[in-house]
């Protein structure tokens, strides 16, 4: 069964500040999404600069600006609302029931006993700031409706990685996918305006190669993505079936990347890499 909370209030939302809320309703049972209004005077997205998710006090879900979070989202669901912002742990349009739900945080089985949102405020006025949460009860994920157990510590992470070009080229950096590399690769996306193509090499063998934004924009259009100005996205998921993850570590070898980015000129991206990954993987 799944139900919607209102969360605990967020504490300090300010003019300028950080805020934090820290949440016992969720505990116990399946986080899918947390959906934030935004209200007061003024509060847009563009002065929400900040946003982390914590569990048991470890950084998983950030830090992102509102604005990229809002481009991420508006990516795979389509929706543009300036007073809502979803942090979403889910996968809404995957083809089955369990692989929409991989990611999402079943606090029993990933060991959550806290749970925390937290992030800054500049410039706004007279701000307000509510949490509502998309949860679900535990036993609806059970072997008998097809989870399997071994999943249901999986949890959604966006990692960040900033990377700086000083000339225009094609440049190699490395991208943090989990300080432990075994994590199972969704999606990586780049903010940047100075992004061409983007190549990725998996022990030598392009599995990527050298896609230029245009034709990135122009598949992920066919499978019912919405392409976003500036924001590039490198999708193993396009086709919403979650077995094209792509593993990180094969057998008791992690698995060597190459990432690839062609740029315009000099300058910097913002690079978020989302896995499926556990708490002891980050």
């Amino acid at each position: 069964m799944q139900f919607i909370r209102r969360l605990e209030p967020f504490q300090n939302v300010a003019t300028t500040g950080h805020f934090v809320l820290t949440s016992k309703l969720v505990l116990g049972n399946v986080i899918e999404r947390v959906i934030l209004e935004l209200g007061g005077t003024s509060l847009t997205k563009a002065m929400i600069t900040n946003i982390v998710v914590r569990l048991n006090g470890k950084v998983v879900f950030g830090p992102i600006s509102a604005t990229i979070l809002d481009l991420i989202q508006r990516y795979s669901l389509l929706v543009n609302d300036a007073a809502r912002l979803t942090i979403d742990f889910t996968e809404p349009v995957s083809r089955a029931m369990q692989g929409q739900l991989m990611g999402a945080i079943h606090t029993n089985a990933a060991g959550v006993t806290d749970f925390t949102i937290e992030g800054d405020i500049t410039g706004a006025t007279a701000p307000t700031l509510v949490a509502y949460a998309m949860l679900r009860s535990p036993a609806s994920m059970t072997p008998e409706r097809g989870f399997d157990p071994a999943t249901l510590p999986l949890i959604r992470a966006l990692i960040p990685t900033t990377v700086t070009e000083t000339a225009a080229g094609e440049f190699q950096h490395d991208l943090n996918y989990g300080s432990r590399g075994d994590s199972l690769i969704k999606r990586v996306y780049i903010s940047s305006t100075i992004l061409t193509a983007f190549k990725v090499r998996k022990d030598s063998l392009d599995i990527y190669e050298g896609v230029s934004t245009a034709l990135a924009g122009y598949v992920e259009a066919e499978y019912g993505r919405d392409d976003q100005t500036n924001l590039y996205v490198w999708d193993p998921l396009v086709d919403g079936n979650q077995s094209d993850a792509i593993v990180t570590r094969d057998g008791n070898r992690e698995s060597v990347f190459q990432f690839l980015f062609t740029a315009s000129g000099a300058g910097v991206h913002t690079v978020f890499t989302d896995v499926y990954t556990t708490l002891g993987r980050l």
